[in-house]
């Protein structure tokens, strides 16, 4: 194949930028629904890419670069765009919520929680790609992925958007009951989230990588839980069931990374050079 295989995973990395551009777009035009279902797409898309490139042996440091941009742009500003421009909208400021992210303190509060989420993304991309020049432990993740948790912020406002209203038939049936409803205490407390979030991303949290599971059961159903997410998160279905499995994940893997001997007392490689390099020339 020669350089053709670098072709297929680059271009799935293409279309994840353009998933998160539009996401983008479309947020600005008040349509939350597909913006965060097209940041879902990104997610599935970035989990898509590594796949292809690893089976066709088309890792390059190009890709890698263009990964970092992708993952940027789609968990880090598009999820924050989103959540700025839903909670300070017309909509959910005048209604029936009258949220107080408009004006005030409040305002200042969710601009401030969306901008240390991107800063927390950027950071947390620049020190993964100063850690794979390094020799880190393969199993293990320091620091929440920006993928999860960009996914999981846009599930959980997919969820809580399925159940704002009685009525809505957006994502298939309400698998919690059609009377339940989105407290207006949510949408007040996302900006909170967003900024545990943010923390989650820079700290030196240790997390065993997904596909570290020595257990051939466990393997076997984080595989089919991940087949049905890619199915269900392309058809824009069930995102109180698609929130679970990454939520339990990312719970059960920090706690494994506190409580494990392998992991408790690892460190995260050095973000700068421990000495200063010599430019006197003796």
């Amino acid at each position: 194949m020669g350089r053709a295989r670098y072709l297929p995973p680059n271009l799935i990395t293409g279309a994840s930028i353009v998933f998160g551009l539009i996401s983008i777009g479309v947020a600005h035009r008040g349509d939350w629904r597909l913006a965060g279902w097209l940041i879902i797409y990104a997610v599935l898309s970035d989990r898509l890419d590594g796949l292809v490139a690893r089976k066709l042996r088309a890792t390059s440091e190009l890709g890698i670069q263009l990964d970092s941009f992708a993952d940027f742009l789609n968990f880090g500003v598009a999820p924050a765009f989103l959540v700025y421009s839903f909670l300070s909208s017309p909509e959910m400021v005048h209604g029936p919520l009258d949220l107080p992210f408009d004006a005030g303190l409040a305002r200042v509060y969710l601009v401030s929680a969306c901008i240390l989420w991107v800063l927390a993304a950027v950071f947390r991309l620049a020190r993964f790609n100063v850690a794979a020049d390094t020799e880190i432990p393969t199993r293990l993740y320091f620091g929440v992925p920006t993928t999860l948790a960009g996914g999981l912020l846009v599930t959980w406002f997919l969820a809580f958007l399925k159940y704002r209203t009685t009525g809505d038939t957006f994502g298939g049936p309400k698998l919690l009951g059609e009377a339940l409803t989105t407290p207006r205490g949510v949408w007040l407390a996302i900006p909170g989230a967003m900024l545990v979030g943010a923390f989650l991303m820079v700290s030196s949290f240790r997390m065993l990588k997904i596909a570290a599971a020595e257990s051939k059961a466990i393997t076997i159903f984080l595989l089919v839980c991940v087949a049905s997410g890619y199915v269900l998160g392309f058809a824009q279905m069930m995102p109180e069931y698609l929130v679970w499995m990454p939520t339990v994940w990312t719970v059960v893997f920090l706690v494994w990374g506190r409580l494990a001997a392998e992991a408790r007392y690892l460190r995260p490689p050095p973000l700068f050079p421990a000495t200063p390099s010599d430019s006197s020339g003796d």
